[in-house]
């Protein structure tokens, strides 16, 4: 019954009550039981508390002294943990100052605060325990006289987790991607055993992790234990993204209680452009009045693919259009030959035209490609060489 004792202080401040009024207040009980002052008749066992102090007549008297008392729990609480709650038996010291204890004068009930026990004994007492609006209260309340009285025993005992997932915006391609999980206890107890995941999407591959990292069925895991409050911990994973993708992380904290808590996190994986144009005769030399076909290769070598990718071939004056096929159609315009834009050319594909003209002159005549797409605004060109004769 220290705790009692220690209550005092805490209720006195919170009340706002000085020095002069707590000792004003005091008051000193040697005997317990006078029926002209106790709150209710006695009780001997647990069930005789329960029924007394859930007797309806009594809940108006109760509801009193609690407002008395200050309290701002809700009494319906109180109610249900008297039906429900273990209760046990204790004795309290002589000497223990009581917070406050229900009493009545003239009949009516009274609240008399700050009394301290001088008996000749410990007087034997019931106590039970129960949360109220977020606060953990203790009620102890005497055999002999039900002058019953809470104690508030501080914050309820509340695990309340906390999880922030953390990765990169965007990385390259084959570049490292780390993401990293900080965990948080929240609430005011230690949480033995927290299980912290994190979902993996399909291409993602792990190369490091924290230390008691375990992979499984595309989920990493940790295993965290005796998480206190305002202690964080933080574990990582380093993945590999092998395609251009947006990766979504999923990352959860769960208790031993069932207390669990989630975040989410992303990365944009950057495919890199890189396109080679080739341009190759496939006659050389050609004779005057002879026709000559080009191949026209594009092929991309990056990780990222290739949007509208537009060919346009510059004929010299010794050349004439004759025809032209391929992935796109291709049309000329005097010297100037053009293919329709190529919508899409992903990494590592290859797409063909072909250019069919005729040698109108000898010389050494030079076939001029540029390439653009909406990864290279400046044109990539490539020039071929032919020898007509």
């Amino acid at each position: 019954m220290k705790a009692l004792s220690a209550f005092l202080g805490v209720a006195v401040l919170l009340g706002g009550f000085d020095n002069a009024r707590v000792l004003a207040e005091q008051h000193r009980a040697t005997r317990l039981g006078n029926p002209a002052t106790r709150f209710a008749p006695p009780v001997q066992t647990a069930e005789d508390l329960r029924a007394r102090l859930l007797d309806l007549q009594l809940r108006p008297d109760i509801a009193s002294i609690l407002r008395q008392w200050g309290w701002e729990g809700n009494l319906d609480d109180f109610f249900r943990a008297l039906a429900t709650a273990e209760i046990r038996e204790i004795e309290i010291p002589v000497g223990t100052t009581l917070p406050f204890m229900s009493s009545r004068k003239d009949g009516r009930p009274v609240c008399l605060r700050n009394v301290l026990w001088a008996g000749d004994a410990p007087a034997p007492a019931f106590v039970f325990e129960f949360v109220s609006n977020g606060r953990q209260y203790r009620c102890v309340t005497p055999k002999a006289c039900s002058n019953f009285l809470l104690e508030d025993i501080g914050l309820e005992p509340k695990s309340l987790l906390a999880i922030d997932c953390a990765a990169p915006a965007e990385v390259l391609v084959g570049r490292p991607i780390e993401v990293c999980l900080t965990v948080r206890q929240m609430g005011n107890v230690t949480e033995p055993k927290t299980t912290v995941s994190l979902s993996l999407p399909p291409n993602a591959t792990p190369k490091q992790m924290s230390a008691g990292g375990v992979l499984r069925a595309g989920r990493m895991s940790w295993e965290l234990a005796g998480l206190a409050p305002g202690v964080a911990y933080r574990r990582c994973v380093v993945l590999e993204g092998s395609t251009p993708e947006t990766m979504s992380f999923t990352a959860t904290a769960a208790g031993a209680g069932g207390q669990s808590a989630q975040s989410s996190c992303g990365t944009k994986v950057v495919g890199i452009p890189a396109i080679l144009i080739e341009v190759v005769d496939l006659e050389d030399p050609v004779e005057v009045g002879q026709e000559v076909t080009y191949e026209i290769r594009v092929t991309n070598q990056g990780s990222a693919p290739g949007t509208q990718v537009r060919l346009v071939a510059t004929l010299p004056p010794t050349q004439r259009f004759v025809a032209g096929s391929g992935e796109t159609a291709v049309a000329a315009e005097g010297q100037t030959v053009r293919v329709v834009a190529l919508p899409l050319l992903a990494p590592k594909a290859t797409a063909k035209w072909r250019l069919v003209v005729k040698a109108v002159g000898a010389a050494d005549a030079r076939l001029k490609v540029e390439l653009t797409s909406d990864q290279f605004e400046s044109p990539i060109t490539e020039e071929e060489s032919t020898r007509q004769y």
